[in-house]
């Protein structure tokens, strides 16, 4: 589950994952957000060619807003940001 919360940077996108894969969990948030540069409310799609793209809403400054596209690798269940 992606989840958005506050690190020292400002709102950042982290993954909590279900230790039991059920809804009611309990949860275990990752150490590493994926992206903590201000920004917030993500969802993750894939593009026609297969690529998994998070997409968000940065900075968290009305009315500064845009959206944002960030390309991802799934690393045995780990999301990491592509390098580019």
């Amino acid at each position: 589950m992606l989840w958005s919360s506050y690190t020292k940077d400002g709102y950042a996108i982290g993954v909590s994952r279900s230790e039991t894969g059920k809804i009611y969990g309990p949860w275990k948030h990752d150490k590493t957000p994926v992206y903590e540069k201000d920004g917030g409310h993500g969802m993750l799609f894939k593009t026609f060619d297969g690529r998994l793209i998070l997409t968000l809403h940065a900075p968290n400054e009305t009315p500064d807003e845009r959206p944002l596209l960030i390309e991802l690798l799934d690393c045995d269940g780990r999301l990491k940001v592509v390098d580019r």
